[in-house]
C-alpha cells in the first residue's frame, strides 16, 4: 500500500468507529481463506452506503486481543471477548488493517457495515445465537481440495511444528489429532485434515441452517448474476437512504462479475468456469483420490467428496 492508502484506510477506520453502528445490522460473509470471499466481498460493498470490514480475526493485523488465536472459537472467550465480539459488529473495532479495502469516501457514506472474516467460522453458531441479525450471515462454502490446494499454492505447506495449543485455543480435538497429522508427507493431505478439523463438522451443520445463507462457490462461479440477486432478495436489501432509482438488477448489472480477486496471488483463476471448478480433482492420481477421500470420510464430511466438484445437497 501506498503512504496516501495508509493515510486513507486509518482516516476510514477512524470515522467508523466514530459512527457506531446497530452490531444486529452488520451484513457478514464468513468462509475459508482462499475460500472466494475476497472477489465476493468486492462485489457486495459496492451496495450503496456500505462500508467494507476486512478480516477483524487476523491475528497479528487484526482488531481481537491475540489469545484468541488464529481460529477463535467461544469455548476459549470469556465474557469481556464477547463485548469485543459486539465492538466489532458495530464498527467501534477498526484499524488500518480492518479498513485497506475501504475509501474515505465510503467511510463517510456507511449507514451499514459488510465484516469478511475467513477466521471466524467457528464463532458463526455463537453469534447466531446470540444476535438477532436483521440479515442472514452468508457462509460461503468451496470444495476443500480447492481450498487446501489454494492454500498451499498461495503461502507454501503448513510447518509441522505449529503451537497448536497456542494457535487454536477452543479446538481440543485437533490438539489431539495434531500430533499424527503432523507426521504425513503429502502437504496437501496435512492441510485437509486441518481444514476439516477447523470446518468439516460445523460445514455440515450449518449448511442446513435456516439462519444463514448457505453460498456455494460452485453456484456463484457457474452463475453469479442469479445468485447474488437470490442473496440481496432474501436479504430483502434497499439502501438505508431513500433512492427511488433503486433496484437489485439494476445494481447486479452494473457489476463486474468476472473480474478476479487481488487476492489471486498466483494467477489461480481460469476464464472458462468448468476449468476452473474441476481443475484441482482432474490433477489427482487415483491414489491421490482414494486417500484425500478417506480423510474427509475420517470427519464425516458428506457435503463434498473427491469424485464430484458440486456440493452434495440433501
Amino acid at each position: 500500500m501506498s503512504l496516501r492508502q495508509v493515510l486513507e484506510s486509518r482516516a476510514a477506520a477512524l470515522l467508523l468507529k466514530r459512527t457506531s453502528f446497530p452490531p444486529e445490522d452488520a451484513l457478514q460473509i464468513f468462509s475459508s481463506p482462499r475460500g472466494g470471499s475476497t472477489w465476493l466481498m468486492s462485489l457486495l460493498s459496492k451496495l450503496p452506503g456500505v462500508a467494507g470490514m476486512w478480516e477483524p480475526f487476523h491475528e497479528t493485523k487484526g482488531v481481537v486481543p491475540t489469545h484468541w488465536g488464529a481460529r477463535p472459537h467461544p469455548a476459549a472467550l470469556n465474557s469481556q471477548d464477547e463485548s469485543i465480539l459486539y465492538d466489532v459488529l458495530s464498527g467501534r473495532r477498526a484499524n488500518g488493517w480492518t479498513c485497506s479495502r475501504t475509501s474515505l469516501v465510503d467511510a463517510q457514506g456507511a449507514s451499514q457495515i459488510l465484516v469478511k472474516y475467513v477466521r471466524g467460522n467457528s464463532l458463526l453458531p455463537f453469534m447466531l445465537d446470540n444476535w438477532c441479525f436483521s440479515r442472514a450471515p452468508i457462509l460461503l462454502m468451496r470444495h476443500p481440495l480447492d481450498v487446501v490446494t489454494s492454500q498451499v499454492r498461495a503461502f507454501g505447506a503448513r510447518p509441522r511444528d505449529l503451537d497448536v495449543q497456542r494457535l487454536y485455543p477452543g479446538h481440543p480435538e485437533l490438539h489431539t489429532r495434531w500430533m499424527d497429522v503432523r507426521h504425513l508427507k503429502d502437504p496437501l493431505e496435512r492441510q485437509l485434515h486441518m481444514w476439516c478439523l477447523l470446518n468439516a463438522k460445523l460445514w455440515e451443520e450449518m449448511a442446513r441452517d435456516k439462519r444463514i445463507i448457505a453460498l456455494h462457490y460452485h453456484d456463484l462461479i457457474l452463475d453469479p448474476e442469479r445468485h447474488l440477486k437470490a442473496v440481496l432478495e432474501q436479504w430483502k436489501w434497499v439502501p438505508k437512504r431513500p433512492d427511488p432509482s433503486w433496484s437489485i438488477n439494476a445494481f447486479v448489472s452494473r457489476l463486474d462479475l468476472r473480474a478476479t480477486s487481488d487476492t489471486d496471488f498466483k494467477g489461480d483463476f481460469l476464464a472458462n468456469q468448468q476449468d476452473q471448478l474441476w481443475k484441482n480433482i482432474t490433477r489427482l492420481t487415483p491414489e491421490e483420490r482414494t486417500r484425500y477421500q478417506h480423510v474427509l470420510d475420517t470427519y464425516s464430511l458428506t457435503l463434498y467428496s473427491m469424485d464430484e466438484v458440486r456440493p452434495h445437497l440433501a
